[in-house]
């Protein structure tokens, strides 16, 4: 075993996986144990060496950047001779691979808090634009109290280029890839999906969705054939929990979740009507599995646009057809009324414009269609067309204003799942309307940027327990000290927003000075051991960009927590 790699002495071997070694090592500059990652770059030759090198760094500092509950810690990572490590936080924890190799079940109400955890990481994750592309139990670590954290982000596919054989490549993870990766297509987000479904699957039945002799059959499995329901495993679970999985494990990425927040959703739902059963208290009707399959109706982005669109024309096909076959002005107007349906769900489901307009082109023609086929007296056939195209035009308006609404809605009234704020998103919203208000009326608008210095250092101290405490209390105390005209919002990990309409400079640095002082103070008390720097601008006439605001916001913050070191440099320097 050798010693060092870089400053890290090695102290142990944790572990040994498909991509290399795995040791607990001491980082004396911060005097801490890390879990090293170590790949062997020696079989390489130097164009692939050359190639690895550029993506190691690239996926390590994406990687680097998630900051989340559910996902390892990313430290450091480098080179020594010929071996690329990665410097991550060192936990204390089984594999959930080693919990499900066991004989012990996990209960059905572990295994939702377990996947809802996932869930959560996968959406943050792929939010801030990195797929993990290798969910499995080996890479999903289960810490105490049955607290999850994801190892491998965005390094999972670095094994390609480490010169593989095609059956080394494949050992770790083909039990659990989706159809995509089998057959070599491009990977998003929905391809974690299916990962995390094979391993719910797993969890809830003890079994495996797929299995088979051989890799090739394995793989024709997981493209070709779908898995029995879970409960047809395992008793204890109900339709709404088969639906779950089964969603998970569609094999046409378009037909699963289009999201890991939607999948965690629905797990939260799952998790809450398991306790409800166990109370003995009864489902409400509108909250059962067929209700909330009507929901997806009435939700854009819950139905894949490209069903709803190939849905649609179909159904307007097939009731062109029965047109035909019925005789008389009367039963013409009836099926006109039935074409709108169709009409309406395209306009309501689709993003794009150029395929609402066909769609009304199509229903249009094939009425018309009708019109010079049915023997009606000339007057009907007029009169019925300027039925059929003002009901058709206004039915798809009120369809598109409807889509636009509820997307509106939704986006305004999004809000942060750990702290209760507006997220970026909303506020954003909000934001850019205000900035139109300034353009408008004039007047002035301040935005204060609001940064916890040492989260990370807390995190790493005190783990992330202690991160999600300072988070909390902080947004706690900005509520409370938030004016009624002010907007509140987590913008980021650590980062949060106070937009300040109506107010101009010295308004504002007054109130940042008052909020800075019962921030200390609050934390203090709280035994918080974070410190939080404000920065903020004030506006008199609309910039140029959103962009412009954060910016000027975020540089005042950065110049406060420049002179929070030169103070803490200066005071060192007297003490000396």
């Amino acid at each position: 075993m050798i010693s060092h790699l870089g400053r890290y002495e090695i102290k142990s071997e944790l572990g040994q996986g498909a991509m290399g070694i795995v040791y607990k090592a001491y980082d004396p500059l911060i005097e801490r144990f890390v879990a090293i990652k170590c790949i062997n770059l020696e079989a390489l030759t130097t164009e692939k060496r050359q190639q690895f090198e550029a993506r190691f760094y690239q996926e390590a500092k994406a990687a680097g950047h998630l900051n989340h509950p559910n996902i390892v810690t990313i430290h450091d990572l480098g080179e020594s001779g010929d071996t690329a490590y990665i410097a991550m936080e060192l936990m204390e924890g089984r594999e959930l691979q080693h919990i499900l190799d066991g004989a012990k079940r996990l209960s059905i109400e572990d295994v939702l808090d377990m996947a809802i955890q996932v869930a959560s990481a996968l959406s943050y994750a792929h939010q801030s634009g990195v797929v993990h592309r290798d969910i499995k139990p080996s890479n999903i670590m289960v810490l105490g109290n049955n607290h999850v954290k994801i190892v491998d982000f965005g390094i999972a596919k670095m094994a390609t280029p480490l010169g593989l054989t095609q059956e080394g490549l494949i050992i770790g993870s083909p039990l659990y890839m989706s159809p995509e990766q089998i057959e070599g297509k491009q990977v998003d987000a929905r391809s974690d999906i299916f990962s995390l479904g094979v391993v719910l699957y797993q969890m809830l039945t003890w079994k495996r969705a797929f299995s088979a002799d051989t890799v090739t059959s394995l793989m024709y499995q997981i493209v070709h054939q779908a898995p029995p329901a879970p409960s047809a495993l395992n008793s204890q679970l109900g339709e709404m929990l088969d639906a779950v999985v089964l969603k998970c494990l569609e094999k046409n990425p378009g037909a699963r979740y289009q999201s890991a927040r939607d999948l965690e959703k629905d797990l939260r739902v799952c998790r809450e009507e398991l306790l409800r059963a166990k109370m003995g208290l009864s489902e409400p009707k509108l909250r059962g599995t067929h209700f909330r399959q009507l929901k997806h109706l009435v939700t854009p982005g819950a139905i894949p646009a490209t069903s709803v669109v190939v849905g649609g024309h179909l159904a307007m096909a097939l009731i062109f057809v029965a047109d035909l076959l019925t005789d008389g002005r009367n039963a013409t107007i009836q099926m006109h009324l039935v074409y709108l349906f169709p009409l309406a769900m395209i306009a309501f489901h689709s993003g794009r414009t150029a395929t609402v307009r066909l769609a009304v082109f199509v229903s249009l023609a094939l009425q018309i269609l009708v019109l010079i086929v049915e023997t009606l007296p000339l007057y009907a056939r007029v009169s019925l067309a300027f039925l059929f195209i003002p009901s058709d035009l206004f039915v798809v308006y009120l369809a598109r204003v409807a889509r636009e609404n509820f997307l509106e809605v939704a986006k305004l009234s999004s809000h942060d799942g750990l702290t209760g704020l507006r997220n970026r998103l909303s506020f954003e919203s909000i934001l850019e309307t205000e900035l139109a208000k300034l353009g408008r009326t004039g007047g002035a608008l301040s935005f204060a940027f609001v940064d916890l210095d040492n989260f990370r250092e807390l995190n790493e101290a005190q783990g992330y327990m202690a991160g999600d405490r300072a988070l909390k209390a902080l947004s706690a105390i900005l509520l409370e000290s938030a004016r009624q005209s002010h907007t509140v919002a987590r913008i980021g990990g650590d980062e949060f927003a106070i937009l300040m309409p109506d107010t101009d400079s010295a308004e504002c640095e007054a109130y940042c000075q008052e909020l800075s002082g019962i921030i200390a103070r609050r934390l203090t008390e709280a035994a918080i051991p974070v410190a939080t720097s404000i920065g903020y601008a004030t506006f008199t006439e609309a910039p140029a960009s959103i962009s412009e605001v954060f910016l000027s916001a975020e540089n005042a913050m950065h110049r406060v927590q420049a002179q929070h070191l030169a103070n803490a440099g200066a005071a060192a320097s007297s003490g000396a």
